[in-house]
Formats: C-alpha cells, sequence, structure tokens
C-alpha cells in the first residue's frame, strides 16, 4: 500500500476470504482502501465509504489509476516554483473540541503548528501553495495532495531517528527526534509514489470502483451489494482526531477540497463528531458505540446472507 493508515487490515489475509467472492463489494468503514482494492484484485466491482476524507484520500492514490508520468513532471514543477512564505502557524489547529476538552489522543503539544520548526513550517507551506497552482488533471493532483500528508511526519518534530512512520497513534513530540527538511522529505516522497504509480495500473473511478466520503448510517445500500468490512475499533486508534493533523488543518489550508469537489461532483466536510468511535471527550462512550453499530446493522439488515465480515 502506497499511503499509511491506521488499523490497516492485511491485505493478504483479506485476499484469502474474497477468492470466494464474486459479485459488487461494498467497505463502508473503507478506511485504507484494502478490502475494496482486494474486491477488485480478484475481478470484483467495489464501493468505498468513509466519513473520513483524509482516510478517502489514502484510498484514492492506493487504489486509483494515476498517470506516472504525468504526476512526475508535476511534481518536480511543484519543487521548481518554491516561492518564500512568511506563515508561522496554521488557523485553528488547537488540538481541542469544541467542548474545551483535549482530543482523546493529545499529549505534550497543544496545537499543530508546534510539531514543525518555522523553516521547515514555510518550506511546507511553500510546497502546498506550489501544488495549488500547479496545472494538471484532479486525479494527478490528489496524488500531490497525497504526497504532501506522506511528508508531513518526516518533517516533523514527531519524527524519530531511524523511525520511517507514525507509529504511536498520539499527539506527541519524543524527547530525541530527527525530523527530515521539508522539501527532501517532499522530493523522496514524490520518487516513491511515481514508482508506485508506475507498478501498479490502478482502476478506473466510476468504471471499476466508486469512491464517497459518506456516512455509513446515511448510505442507501443496494440489497445486491457484497457487505464487507471492518468496524472501526472502540478506543484505541483514533481516525479522525490523528487525521486532523493532516486534512483537518494542513489540507484546509489549500484548494484540496475544491478538487475533490471536481471528482466526486459534492463539497466534503471534516465531521468528526460523526464518527462512530469511543471517546469520552467526545461524549461517545461503549454504550453509545455499540447503539451506532446496532443501527448499523438494522440498516444493512437486508443484505444479510451476503455479509463477509471479520474483525481483528
Amino acid at each position: 500500500m502506497l499511503m499509511r493508515y491506521w488499523g490497516r487490515k492485511p491485505l493478504k489475509l483479506i485476499d484469502e476470504i474474497m477468492s470466494d467472492i464474486d459479485g459488487t463489494v461494498i467497505d463502508p468503514f473503507g478506511g485504507a482502501g484494502t478490502i475494496v482494492l482486494s474486491a477488485l484484485k480478484h475481478g470484483n466491482k467495489g464501493v468505498y465509504l468513509d466519513i473520513n476524507p483524509y482516510a478517502w484520500l489514502v484510498a484514492f492514490v492506493n487504489i486509483v489509476e494515476i498517470n506516472a508520468e504525468e504526476f512526475m513532471r508535476r511534481g518536480e514543477e511543484v519543487l521548481e516554483n518554491l516561492t518564500e512564505v512568511r506563515k508561522r502557524t496554521l488557523r485553528n489547529d488547537y488540538l481541542y473540541y469544541p467542548n474545551g476538552k483535549p482530543f482523546w489522543k493529545e499529549r505534550n503539544v497543544e496545537r499543530v503548528s508546534q510539531f514543525f520548526s518555522p523553516n521547515n513550517f514555510r518550506k511546507l507551506y511553500s510546497i502546498l501553495r506550489a501544488i495549488d497552482n500547479g496545472k494538471t488533471s484532479p486525479e494527478v493532483k490528489i496524488a500531490l495532495y497525497g504526497a504532501f500528508c506522506s511528508s508531513l511526519f518526516k518533517a516533523s518534530k514527531m519524527k524519530r531517528e531511524n523511525a520511517g512512520s507514525w507509529g504511536v497513534p498520539s499527539y506527541w513530540i519524543p524527547e530525541r527526534h530527527k525530523e527530515v527538511d521539508a522539501v527532501e522529505a517532499f522530493s523522496s516522497e514524490v520518487k516513491r509514489f511515481y514508482s508506485y504509480f508506475r507498478r501498479n495500473r490502478g482502476y478506473k473511478l466510476h468504471e471499476d470502483v466508486e469512491l464517497f466520503i459518506k456516512n455509513s448510517l446515511s448510505f442507501r445500500y443496494d440489497k445486491d451489494l457484497i457487505l464487507f468490512t471492518d468496524p472501526p475499533f472502540f478506543d484505541e486508534v483514533q481516525y479522525m482526531e490523528l487525521s486532523f493533523f493532516y486534512l483537518g488543518r494542513w489540507l484546509r489550508e489549500s484548494k484540496f477540497k475544491e478538487v475533490v469537489k471536481e471528482i466526486i461532483g459534492e463539497n466534503i466536510a471534516f465531521r468528526m463528531h460523526d464518527e462512530i468511535i469511543v471517546n469520552p471527550n467526545k461524549g461517545i462512550n461503549y454504550a453509545k458505540y455499540l447503539k451506532l453499530l446496532d443501527k448499523f446493522l438494522i440498516k444493512t439488515k437486508k443484505n444479510e446472507g451476503k455479509i463477509s465480515s471479520f474483525s481483528l
């Protein structure tokens, strides 16, 4: 998988289950898109849902066909068109809910901007502006936003020496950290994405697969869809809280939402309060979590007998 996501399912295990499935597979808690990708690999159609726009971004670059050469050219143009910026902080990037309570996974920082040195922050903001201003297809532009997001952790103070990914699902700065130069980090991710797009042909959006940013509780399920999903974990992984680092604030400063609307034809929103997760600071306890899952099961009852689901 090109972009990592918390709680991602092992593709090998899913492939073993998917080998006996024939039809259109829907995953209402799509995450990184692993289940839908496996369905496509096995010759099925796929329908992906997730309420989290950042999860959608991860699934998009993992699944959709992207022109590798065009992506590489536009990535190089981004690096050639960096301009000096004076920004020091992101707007409203405090790790707190509207009720005044901190994020459940907030540790030793209070806002996203604190994760970046002034030099790296300005470089990252310049990269984001260059992506916004570049001329290319919406699919390639989404992939460039993906490469930008993949470079954020490396360029942040969360980056531990010899650690390549966000290994601890919390907002914290370790005592020993070693962030990578932001331009170097983005350049490295562009090359890695290019290599992935060259090796993996990808699938055609609206033909092979549909990718929706939708609430699983409000979606209308066709009875012929094969429901194959793994519901969100109780409280260990706070998907939208952690995605706030990427889409909640960094991509909110960009034209990302406009490009997504061009692709899916709808406005998108970052609705943290609608997420099915256990989080006391959001007022969602285990009883409410289970009640929401019951509502989901009732809504998808007509798919009974065609459900392939598992929990890890």
